[in-house]
């Protein structure tokens, strides 16, 4: 269960950053820029790595509130499998010489970020949980 919620908060935010950044670049290039290159430096450099850290401000609130113990490590390593599993998802597409509509895009984040938390959460699950040591002293307990 705690694998799946963190897949699910993961591709919730990564589909929530993929919505907000693409608007919010569109709006920018047309005030900020003139030329297409200005406009890529201004999305990709600025505005899709801003709101990829407030999403995953977010995602860490939502797992907090979730009562998640401790937050810190899946949303540590989770944003960092997203990349990851999101490059080759989309290396995949591009390799195959496909033309996609824009909302395969939106698919390929938000898949990899599912994976990307769940695996995080597969990884820290148990890390930080309290021992009584009985286990390295032969003993039942």
């Amino acid at each position: 269960m705690r694998v799946v919620a963190a897949a699910v908060v993961g591709a919730v935010c990564a589909g929530a950053w993929w919505m907000s950044f693409v608007p919010i670049g569109r709006s920018l290039c047309g005030t900020f820029s003139s030329s297409a290159i200005g406009c890529v430096g201004v999305v990709y450099l600025w505005v899709a790595p801003i709101s990829a850290v407030v999403w995953a401000v977010v995602a860490w609130a939502l797992l907090r509130l979730g009562r998640w113990r401790p937050v810190w490590p899946t949303t540590v390593l989770g944003p960092i499998g997203s990349v990851v599993l999101a490059l080759a998802g989309g290396l995949t597409v591009v390799g195959m010489r496909a033309r996609p509509p824009e909302v395969v895009g939106v698919l390929v984040v938000t898949i990899a970020a599912g994976a990307g938390y769940a695996l995080a959460s597969a990884v820290t699950a148990g890390y930080g949980e309290r021992r009584d040591g009985a286990e390295h002293r032969g003993q039942d307990g």
